[in-house]
């Protein structure tokens, strides 16, 4: 064995309790290195063993040294669109409050169970809590393949089943008393494109006048949650809307870039909209529920209701199949009534 591979053992005592700790000269920072290897002789020769294998075999990896806030701004930064990094940030941010790790070494999987616990106090849902643990486990990924850590601590992890909820979708008359309740052109002109593009706010929010194209009626998408731009038709009234709407925003570089400039939020003064209308439990994004349950009750291909919608899985597409009236299925269960009478 080279001395450059050599790990060795030491102890040390403290009160009356015995720990091993192992050092070695990190190949990459040309230093000594040590770390704990707890309070059995046997353990710590088993580590040593497997550190010294490594070191030999050229598959020692140089981990960073970063703290919990500073692996997370470098995370977030390379994050695609502005609204995912957003929420990322949210989720790991509640998550360092929550548990306070030193560093991203430091995590445990106990840990994750401690946020589970925390978020379940907090009366999140089963899905909103999955949702931050996809966002957390994204980030421990990630950080394996940028050298912050060698092993998830989020491996094994046994995720809680989420309820299918049914998709909430407007009838005609709540479209209607909904669109008559928006204070504005710019508001009305937002809703009747969720609607009938089923566009997600982001995309709609995020729209520029350079990708409007009047002369074929349709839009072109960027910066879509599934990372791929796609083309969206747009009906004639749409287009006539929108057409009115740029003699008033062309300077704002977008048609609902200036949205909430009195400093609420697009979700809150949507709120106010919606308990205007009189509707009960509706939100930007059930609009776009909207939009798919309607093509799906039309009775539009699914596979073209999927590439409409953007959505990446067939699976999510399908959920608005399920609950559409079938035709077929009233026929099938109406002959077995027949012939068991």
């Amino acid at each position: 064995m080279s001395d450059e591979a050599r790990v060795w053992i030491s102890r040390r005592k403290c009160r009356k309790r015995t720990t091993y700790h192992l050092r070695w000269i990190d190949p990459v920072a040309g230093k000594m290195t040590s770390k704990r290897a707890g309070t059995d002789r046997k353990h710590a020769e088993r580590e040593a063993a497997k550190m010294e294998e490594k070191l030999e075999q050229g598959t020692y990896q140089h981990l960073k040294r970063s703290t919990w806030p500073e692996f997370v701004q470098d995370h977030v930064s390379k994050i695609a669109g502005a609204a995912n990094a957003v929420a990322a940030k949210h989720a790991l941010d509640e998550f360092g409050r929550s548990c306070s790790p030193v560093s991203p070494r430091a995590i445990t999987y106990g840990m994750v169970e401690a946020f589970v616990v925390h978020l379940r106090k907090k009366n999140n849902r089963t899905a909103t809590i999955n949702k931050k643990l996809r966002y957390l486990r994204a980030a421990f990924n990630k950080a394996i393949k940028r050298g912050y850590i060698s092993r998830s601590p989020m491996d094994g992890w046994e995720w809680a089943r989420e309820d299918d909820p049914i998709p909430r979708a407007l009838a005609d008359e709540e479209k209607s008393k909904l669109l008559d309740a928006c204070p504005t052109d710019q508001w009305r002109t937002f809703v009747h494109l969720a609607l009938t593009t089923g566009c997600r706010r982001g995309e709609l929010l995020g729209l520029t006048w350079d990708r409007v194209d009047f002369a074929n009626a349709r839009l072109i998408i960027t910066g879509t949650k599934a990372q791929r731009n796609r083309v969206q038709p747009l009906n004639s009234e749409a287009v006539a809307m929108l057409r009115d709407l740029q003699r008033s925003t062309l300077r704002d570089g977008g048609p609902f870039v200036s949205l909430g400039p009195d400093g609420t939020t697009v979700s809150h003064r949507f709120k106010q909209i919606v308990e205007t209308a009189g509707i009960a439990g509706c939100t930007i994004h059930d609009l776009r529920r909207t939009f798919c349950t309607d093509l799906a009750r039309l009775g539009v291909n699914q596979l073209v209701v999927q590439r409409l919608a953007g959505h990446a899985s067939a699976s999510t597409t399908a959920r608005y199949y399920q609950l559409v009236d079938d035709p077929m299925k009233r026929e099938a269960v109406s002959r077995l009534s027949r012939s068991a009478s």
